[in-house]
């Protein structure tokens, strides 16, 4: 398996990202500057701030400090956190002179004062206006009763007579630059380099924090400021900060980031071919010793750089690159070009997800081999894109297997020759070599007007025959275990799924709105933390219950629409609401599932547990 973490090996051939990076950094006169590494999560963000941070190793004149806001969430205020960790790293990693200590002490003490004036908020004015005075009295257990008016008299007395104004929140954050400026000076450092990571992972004060401190204290000269986010969440941060802003929200939080983020560098999902060649790299470093690996990595990395665009690592070319290549790194090339494609469409080539499904196979593998069992990788591989892509047709192929001994009833009929067509209104037998081999019911006619099922069933290899079992014992995690599905969703898919699920009923919309723009593999992750909820809820209710919940995110995501008949066939009738009638009717219209649907509901009009949902079955039926 292959460590989830950061690295400064380019698999992906980033360096021209890099090279973009540290042209602006050793150009003086861009300094101070702040970069923005964008791109989703798990595009490679750190990795490619890793490899700046390398660059810039060996150049003693170049201090270079990795900051991640992360680590500090909920402990302390993420400014003065920030301005701290950077004084210390200087302090830590130059010989300081007498002038240089001294201003070392001047700025952690400013530091100390702005941090509790930050809390001003949560302890009163005294914080902002009567510096140390302020700070005593904030520590103690009845804080507000010590607030007296003989203070503030105190203070204005102060101000008035030209009292010590560096006790202030104000001007210890105007004397903070010069200060700041001196030291870098003093300390002989030709450049800072901050690195800010993780802020996908952040809360909205801590994203804030972090950007303000760049804002308002650090944006000093000889600095450069590295920002690794996804923007989105960036923005929801400002719009959450300023709700009260008219106008598109979006536009506040992209207009803060621009003013902010001087020069933006965007990382775009890799493309089928960019993909392939990362995969294919993962599995030679997997089975060649660290010396060839890297011989074999700069040789395929220098070799897309000649052909261009067009350059793929793959099974085809290995040969050129691998002197001895065993069977089952055989295998594993085989295994990438049969899931790469998938991936890449479902996972919108994000190195990181496509990095934990394969780190998950290869587990689910070991942990069978420990058993004394033998999994073909190739058909762990099909399944576990089922898994992934459609979670309900996975959990009825395990119902099926559980009682047919290990065989999921009914494959042949799916998997056979239906002369290369899929089943339309006007025909809907099942045929194989001109023989008629059975009516499909509604579960097998939705997953055939799916594409993406339909090319599933079609691909090798053929689970015909095939004792499932084991297959399904080792992926009992995902069956068993509830919440899974958020645990794989990115922090944007996080966010969709905690909108989608609100009260709030303009939350709830913008939510459904947002799921457009999810990769396939979030959007299924969302659809099963829902069906979830439907199950744990039992009967649904209400305008706005789960159920209709479900079915309008499959109105933005209608390669779901499948997954949702299959959960819908499958729900006591009991549970159903009357509504769910008109929902899947809209839901099916003008699509190739609305015949489908016209049986489930002519199944429902005979519901003995239901009479509502029978009668409006029969009612709708007639206007169909």
């Amino acid at each position: 398996m292959w460590n989830d973490c950061e690295t400064n090996s380019d698999f992906i051939d980033y360096q021209h990202y890099v090279n973009s990076v540290v042209k602006i950094i050793d150009n003086d006169e861009l300094l101070p500057c702040s970069i923005g590494v964008f791109g989703d999560w798990g595009s490679g963000k750190s990795s490619l701030m890793k490899m700046v941070q390398e660059k810039y190793e060996d150049e003693s004149d170049v201090l270079v400090i990795k900051f991640n806001g992360w680590l500090f969430e909920g402990y302390e205020d993420t400014k003065t956190v920030l301005m701290g960790s950077i004084i210390d790293a200087i302090i830590d990693k130059r010989t300081l002179t007498e002038k240089a200590i001294k201003l070392g002490a001047k700025i952690l003490r400013k530091i100390d004062i702005i941090k509790a004036s930050s809390s001003a908020l949560k302890y009163g004015l005294s914080y902002l206006t009567m510096g140390n005075v302020g700070i005593a009295l904030a520590s103690s257990s009845d804080l507000l009763s010590k607030f007296k008016v003989e203070d503030y008299e105190s203070y204005i007395i102060a101000k008035q007579t030209g009292g010590d104004k560096d006790e202030t929140t104000r001007s210890n954050i105007q004397e903070f630059h010069k200060n700041f400026e001196d030291l870098i000076t003093e300390t002989k450092i030709k450049k800072l380099i901050v690195l800010i990571d993780d802020l996908d992972r952040c809360s909205t004060d801590t994203i804030l924090g972090t950007l303000e401190a760049i804002k308002l204290f650090l944006f000093t000269s000889k600095t450069a400021f590295i920002l690794g986010a996804d923007e989105r969440l960036i923005k929801y941060a400002v719009r959450k900060r300023f709700p009260e802003i008219q106008g598109d929200a979006t536009e506040v939080g992209r207009d803060y980031l621009e003013k902010l983020i001087q020069y933006p560098i965007r990382i775009p999902p890799l493309s089928n071919i960019e993909l392939t060649t990362y995969i294919n790299l993962m599995f030679a470093k997997l089975y060649l010793d660290v010396g060839e690996f890297e011989l074999v990595r700069e040789n395929v990395i220098s070799e897309k750089n000649k052909q261009g665009f067009e350059f793929v690592f793959n099974i085809n070319n290995a040969n050129n690159f691998i002197n001895e290549i065993k069977e089952e790194h055989k295998e594993s090339l085989l295994l990438s070009s049969q899931i790469t494609p998938v991936l890449s469409v479902g996972l919108n080539g994000n190195p990181r997800q496509c990095k934990r499904f394969l780190n998950t196979l290869l587990l689910r593998h070991d942990m069978a081999i420990s058993k004394g069992i033998i999994l073909n990788k190739r058909l762990l591989a099909k399944l576990m894109l089922l898994e992934y892509f459609k979670p309900e047709t996975f959990k009825l192929f395990y119902e099926s297997q559980l009682n047919n001994k290990g065989i999921i009833a009914g494959i042949e009929n799916l998997e056979g020759n239906f002369d290369n067509q899929k089943p339309t209104k006007e025909t809907r037998k099942v045929k194989q070599k001109d023989e008629v081999i059975g009516e499909l019911t509604i579960e097998q006619e939705s997953y055939l007007q799916d594409e993406w099922l339909y090319n599933w069933f079609r691909s090798e290899p053929s689970l015909k025959n095939e004792n499932l079992q084991p297959y399904y014992y080792f992926s009992r995690d995902r069956l068993t275990i509830s919440g899974t599905q958020l645990q794989r969703m990115s922090p944007a898919a996080q966010e969709v799924f905690r909108k989608i699920t609100v009260d709030s009923e303009t939350i709830m919309n913008l939510g459904f709105q947002e799921s457009k723009k999810l990769n396939t593999g979030d959007a299924a992750a969302i659809f099963e933390g829902l069906t979830e909820k439907i199950n744990q809820q039992g009967k649904q209710s209400g305008e706005n219950s789960m159920l209709k919940r479900l079915f309008e995110f499959c109105k933005m995501r209608q390669e779901l629409i499948s997954q949702i008949m299959i959960f819908i066939e499958n729900l006591p009738e009991q549970a159903l609401q009357i509504g769910v009638v008109t929902w899947i009717i809209d839901l099916t219209k003008d699509t190739a599932y609305l015949e489908t649907a016209k049986k489930l509901i002519q199944r429902w009009s005979n519901s003995k547990s239901n009479t509502s949902l029978a009668k409006i079955s029969k009612e709708k039926l007639k206007q169909i």
